[in-house]
């Protein structure tokens, strides 16, 4: 089994290695990476891609039940392996699962495997006894579910605790990360990164407004989805509070059915159907311009690992207005502190969008510059991604690794 060097205590550091200097210099040949995920989510098919991207031979490790949505890039390998939820009895499923993800491995032979969220697929990169493996925690994995049971806090220490490297999009989900069980010494805070390229300063988009029927209108966008722990009910009767020149988009993207229809509600009963618009899902590659069509963006859950959609207003130059969170206090300390409000405070939501339209252009010019400065420098999809082969290459580096089966 390879292990990671100790080093000094640094839970939420960026960008060092996972350890002391590799047994040799790391190969610069492309390398082989097996990734433990929800291979439909955009966040791992973009981490995939990349890497891809640059030649790297890259294998999905996908459970045999999981219907792949469309899209995937075609020099993504798919290899499947049986869950235990498949299983009739779970404590039997268990092994099996572990047989069948060591066989997979076994045919893969990756040089790194990655799971992504600690539930589940970090409890199963475990299992395997492969090494070198990478978790990624994503938020409410190690915020939330490690609490709910004494069996998920156990199965976290153990994945946690033998994982070679442990990374989180924030600090503030790496020191919960080590609080359940990681080693400070492996676990780094590694943004997912955005495309700076694609988010990024632009014109207003005419064609958009004027389809949305937003013409001579001010817009707060809320990208987070409908569903309760967003608190889009808290942006609703915000802008009850506001002018009546002020309109809201929202997107019906992944929408709990329960809770859009207590929206639509909300909406009608406080007199606001004619300036809330709900689109349906918008493209990846379209979501810029929604953010350059806002004023403001708003986001204000109960709870957040790393708000990705932060990020991305900041790199297209757009103010925010975000829920008091530890991950959203790493941004916005610095940038703009009045920015951030208490969760479902609707007045002190309002009361944040108001000063932020109230505004100056040389004021929102300099939020603007700080704010994208900041995401180029902390957040850059290229600048990140380099930062985590890096990582995969010395986890590789150290001689080889110990696999499935083997003594």
């Amino acid at each position: 089994m390879r292990q990671a060097a100790a080093g000094p205590d640094t839970a939420a550091r960026e960008v060092p290695a996972p350890g002391g200097p590799p047994a040799h210099e790391p190969a610069a040949g492309p390398l082989s990476i097996a990734f433990l995920g929800d291979a439909n989510s955009i966040h791992l098919r973009r981490w995939a891609g990349h890497f891809a991207g640059l030649g790297h031979r890259i294998t999905l490790l996908v459970p045999s039940d999981q219907v792949l949505e469309p899209g995937l890039p075609p020099e993504i390998a798919i290899e499947r392996y049986m869950p235990h939820t498949a299983h009739r009895f779970r404590r039997f499923g268990m092994l099996d699962t572990r047989r069948s993800l060591r066989a997979a491995l076994t045919r893969v032979d990756p040089d790194v495997l990655h799971a992504h969220h600690l539930t589940v697929n970090g409890m199963r990169a475990w299992m395997s006894g492969f090494h070198p493996y990478v978790i990624t925690v994503w938020g409410s994995d190690v915020l939330v579910s490690v609490r709910r049971s004494r069996r998920a806090r156990i199965f976290a220490r153990l994945s946690l605790r033998s994982a070679d490297l442990v990374t989180g999009i924030s600090r503030h989900v790496v020191r919960a990360a080590v609080a359940a069980g990681a080693r400070s010494e492996r676990s780094h805070w590694l943004h997912f990164g955005i495309d700076t390229a694609l988010f990024s300063p632009g014109p207003d988009p005419i064609a958009l407004r004027a389809s949305l029927g937003l013409d001579g209108r001010r817009v707060l966008f809320s990208p987070r989805t409908i569903a309760p722990v967003y608190r889009q009910a808290t942006v609703v009767d915000a802008l009850a509070r506001l002018p009546q020149d002020v309109s809201l988009v929202l997107t019906r993207h992944l929408a709990d059915p329960t809770e859009l229809a207590a929206i639509e509600a909300r909406i009608h009963d406080r007199g606001l159907a004619g300036r809330v618009v709900i689109v349906p899902s918008v493209p990846y590659a379209e979501m810029p311009d929604f953010y350059r069509l806002a004023d403001v963006v708003v986001s204000v859950p109960e709870s957040d690992a790393g708000p990705i959609t932060l990020v991305e207003a900041l790199a297209v130059g757009r103010s925010t207005v975000c829920s008091d969170l530890p991950p959203v206090r790493e941004w916005l300390d610095d940038l703009d502190p009045s920015a951030v409000v208490p969760v479902g405070d609707a007045g002190a939501t309002a009361a944040a969008v108001e000063r932020m339209l109230a505004r100056g252009p040389a004021e929102q010019a300099d939020f603007a510059r700080r704010g994208r400065r900041a995401v180029e420098e902390r957040a850059d999809q290229n600048r990140c991604m380099a930062q985590m082969e890096a990582f995969y290459r010395q986890l590789a580096a150290r001689g080889r690794p110990r696999r499935p089966g083997e003594a």
